[in-house]
């Protein structure tokens, strides 16, 4: 005979179950049964993020939830909160369904691959940006060494100068301060730090419409894909994504409106420059 006080129990245990279960990572199909698409979004260009996550959330039919996260790192932190480079896992707002998607523009790599699958949205190459007054002293990657750098924490361009800081530069080390883009852009410009690393896309944005003094020195790296995160398991939405994606290649596309507005060129331009840049 089931008592009063079990019923109570089960009916707890039931509800609390269900509650879990919510956060759970979503289909598509409950994505689009839900009215809204969870996208969380962190960096300096938040704002872009936003924007083209919420047209790809409308051409599902649904409104997007954004959430802002204050550091990029959190994109990748573990249930523990930590971002663990070498470890498989699916990241902890993803796994708990907070986020359905990462609009954000992230480079595709190894470490990452482990975390994430990628709908690839453009190409691009690490861009060192240097004062106007370090043209002459700063013109390749090996004079790089011994200089100061400010990059964001936790992106592909602070791995870049930690792995080179093993490697080639392991005798006279790159310094690293810890900034935000615009705060490095302007370290820059100012002349506290000698350079700062972006994709091309910022650097062609940030050197012809936010700062005075900073200019493009050079490329380094490998060609990049960019793209949005997505769990492993999410292919039909991993689709949906790139579906949409090639909707946005032609020129006047809604992000090409948003890339206008927040990133000074149209992602159109941007492709026909990468592409000219790598002889493709």
């Amino acid at each position: 005979m089931i008592t009063k006080k079990l019923w109570i129990t089960i009916i707890c245990l039931c509800s609390f179950h269900l509650s879990i279960a919510s956060t759970y990572a979503r289909s598509l199909e409950e994505i689009k049964k839900s009215g809204e698409l969870r996208l969380c979004v962190a960096g300096s260009s938040y704002e872009l993020y936003t924007k083209t996550g919420t047209a790809f959330a409308e051409s599902l039919g649904v409104k997007a939830n954004v959430k802002t996260l204050d550091a990029w790192d959190n994109l990748f932190y573990n249930k523990e909160g930590v971002a663990d480079k070498d470890a498989a896992y699916t990241p902890y707002l993803m796994e708990t369904g907070e986020c359905d998607c990462y609009p954000n523009d992230m480079v595709i790599n190894d470490w990452r691959l482990k975390k994430m699958d990628f709908a690839v949205l453009f190409k691009t190459r690490m861009t060192v940006v240097i004062s106007k007054d370090n043209k002459g002293n700063i013109k390749n990657e090996a004079d790089l060494k011994g200089k100061r750098a400010a990059v964001m924490k936790g992106t592909s361009y602070h791995t870049w100068i930690e792995d080179k800081n093993k490697t080639d530069f392991a005798d006279n080390p790159i310094q690293i301060s810890f900034m935000s883009t615009a705060e490095s852009m302007k370290a820059v410009d100012g002349k506290t730090v000698d350079f700062t690393i972006i994709g091309a896309d910022g650097a062609l944005n940030w050197t012809q419409n936010k700062v005075k003094n900073s200019v493009v020195g050079f490329f380094v790296g490998p060609v990049n894909q960019v793209g949005w995160g997505f769990k492993k398991e999410d292919k039909d939405l991993q689709e949906a994504a790139k579906n949409f994606f090639d909707s946005q290649l032609k020129v006047n596309s809604k992000f090409d409106l948003i890339w206008k507005e927040k990133v000074g060129i149209t992602l159109s331009e941007f492709n026909l420059f990468i592409t000219n840049l790598l002889g493709e």
